[in-house]
């Protein structure tokens, strides 16, 4: 008897690609909605606690980068994937389909909407390719969600652009005087040249949610989603029953019109539905590993 198991929709699993808020709402708001556990409201001054806005998974304390509060601040080399040990699931957008799909399996969480993810370990709270040292597995993509913690980049309400935050609970965030192997974060009061790399490539991976976001709504739109369960055989004789999968069903997908498939050959989201299906065979890899 196989026992079930649905790790697919806990708050690993439920993570938004979205930037975390900064404590005042006034100056600062994600620029999508974020998602998992929320912190505990602050007391307003009437003594009465306001809600406060969930933080992505990983982010705990963010802030927007300013030269003089973090000056004196770098990031920390090498990379520690250590904070990530605990996520057997991270949100990816469909530009990272191909790549992904040679290392995870990429299945549709199972709430709306259906966003896509990459699956990371077969277990809640496991994930099986870091090792103890907290290094990636070599020759297995990093997901883009991973490699730009801890930064993330958020709107601001006041001026309509968008601003950079880094989560200041992160081990990598030190003080420059602390280890010699440092980036810091400005020189002279300016970004320094990682600071501005780390700027442009979370500005790109905000620039890749409406595109997801949109290929999301038509798979949703066209009903092309279906359950779909996971039966991995343990060692020792035991096995697991994953739920909680969403995948493109074939027979659905073989239905649609020439018309639509032409539109999606135009908008390339036909080999996003291929890389889908051919990264489930990476399940068996996973097992393996586990």
């Amino acid at each position: 008897m196989a026992k079930k198991k649905n790790i697919f929709k806990s708050k690993e699993a439920r993570n938004r690609q979205s930037p975390p808020a900064e404590s005042s709402p006034a100056e600062s708001s994600p620029a999508e909605p974020p998602s998992p556990e929320p912190p505990s409201p602050e007391p307003s001054e009437s003594g009465a606690k306001q809600p406060q806005t969930p933080l992505p998974l990983f982010y705990k304390d963010p802030h927007p980068i300013h030269n003089v509060r973090h000056a004196g601040k770098a990031l920390k080399k090498p990379i520690d994937f250590g904070f990530a040990r605990a996520a057997h699931a991270v949100a990816i957008h469909t530009q990272e389909f191909r790549a992904a799909a040679t290392s995870y399996p990429i299945v549709f969480a199972d709430e709306d909407p259906p966003m896509p993810l990459a699956i990371l370990g077969i277990r809640d709270g496991e994930n099986l390719f870091i090792d103890e040292n907290g290094r990636w597995t070599p020759g297995t993509y990093i997901p883009s969600y991973v490699r730009r913690y801890p930064f993330a980049t958020g709107q601001s309400v006041k001026e309509g652009e968008q601003i950079l935050y880094v989560d200041e609970a992160s081990d990598r965030i030190v003080d420059c005087e602390a280890d010699p192997d440092v980036e810091p974060l400005f020189v002279d009061g300016e970004p320094s040249e990682r600071t501005k790399k780390i700027r442009e490539f979370c500005a790109a991976f905000q620039q890749q949610a409406p595109v997801t976001v949109a290929f999301v709504e038509e798979v949703k739109r066209r009903d092309l989603l279906g359950s779909k369960e996971i039966r991995l055989d343990l060692p020792g004789g035991d096995s697991q029953l994953l739920t909680g999968l969403r995948v493109v069903v074939e027979e659905k997908f073989n239905a649609l019109p020439d018309d639509v498939i032409l539109e999606w050959r135009r908008q390339g989201w036909l080999p996003l539905v291929y890389w889908h299906w051919a990264s489930m065979d990476n399940f068996l890899r996973i097992l393996q590993r586990g």
